[in-house]
């Protein structure tokens, strides 16, 4: 046990330091910690996946907190030396406080034994990057059977809203996807029909508290406990390799119970054998990529405007479907 009780602050003060340094050398400038860090890596038939390296990403609260815990321990340190120096000796208080002392250390010790993400990755899904959309006609054809294919459960599954709020940018990512595309992907110029929807409640933001906010304030995710997308007139496409075609078409997306129409641009990839086994399927299998965004100020979350720091939120969709039986 220390002579001097002040000497207990050295432990949360090393945590503090400590926590700085993995801080700056995350380089995100992130105000909240992210128990699982989300980060996006390349990915041949999806663009862009979620890595399965998620460590832990310290924000500037758990900064704020630590910086608390030495400021307290020196504050503790002082009412211990002013009554021993009455009373005497008072060790019970001594290790009251020296195991506290203690219990910041593991907190920077885990954030750095969890890395700092996978080399080459991103940490925000890259948006409109998809295909550059075309202008006027309808070309292209996939070796693809017509019919029903539905949105299956997969890695490669979601929807991405990028939010700017709170002066920091971060991905809003929902998952518990249900929808289906009917045509023909050899002839992109028969009727075709699309829809696909997330469970609200499946938002998250990489930080529970944030993503609570989301669902339920913003998103209102009791009364409209689902948002989605519905496909309306395509408007051009273009053929982008054998098994890619470009497209550009009118939609609509229902926000908190509200239809907003929407143009997107994006691709539709028919898989062929080596792409099926690398997404795990099995029957015919079609992958969407797509972009689009909507205007806060003239949408249904124009009452929350002032919340955020930008009057755009790009999305972007992307799913895997496969070739109902029925």
């Amino acid at each position: 046990m220390p002579r001097s009780p002040y000497l207990f602050a050295i432990a949360p003060a090393v945590a503090l330091g400590a926590g700085v340094v993995r801080w700056v050398l995350q380089g995100s400038g992130n105000l909240y910690t992210a128990t699982a860090k989300r980060f996006y890596v390349p990915d041949p038939d999806l663009g862009y996946r979620v890595s399965s390296d998620a460590p832990l990403w310290l924000g500037l609260e758990v900064l704020a907190a630590l910086a608390a815990v030495t400021v307290g321990v020196l504050g503790a340190g002082w009412v211990i030396r002013r009554r021993e120096r009455k009373r005497g000796p008072w060790p019970l208080a001594r290790w009251v406080v020296a195991i506290g002392a203690l219990a910041p250390l593991p907190v920077p010790v885990l954030a750095f034994a969890t890395g700092l993400g996978p080399l080459g990755a991103l940490e925000a899904l890259p948006q409109g990057e998809v295909a550059a959309p075309p202008t006027t006609g309808i070309e292209g054809n996939l070796s693809a059977p017509a019919g029903r294919y539905e949105v299956i459960a997969h890695a490669g599954t979601s929807i991405t809203a990028r939010v700017s709020a709170g002066k920091e940018e971060f991905d809003a990512r929902f998952g518990a996807i249900d929808g289906f595309w009917q045509g023909a992907p050899g002839d992109l110029t028969q009727p075709m029909t699309a829809e696909a929807s997330a469970a609200v409640a499946s938002v998250d933001t990489g930080n529970s508290m944030r993503s609570s906010h989301a669902r339920d304030e913003y998103l209102l995710g009791a009364a409209h406990p689902r948002l989605g997308f519905r496909l309306g007139r395509l408007i051009a496409a273009r053929q982008d390799g054998p098994t890619v075609v470009a497209f550009r078409a009118e939609a609509v997306l229902q926000l908190k119970g509200v239809d907003h129409p929407v143009e997107i641009t994006g691709s539709l990839r028919a898989a062929d054998a080596a792409a099926q086994g690398r997404l795990g399927t099995t029957a015919p299998t079609l992958v969407v990529n797509a972009d689009t965004a909507i205007q806060i100020s003239t949408s249904a979350l124009a009452s929350d405007a002032d919340s955020f720091d930008t009057d755009r939120i790009p999305l972007h969709v992307s799913l895997v479907l496969v070739q109902s039986a029925r």
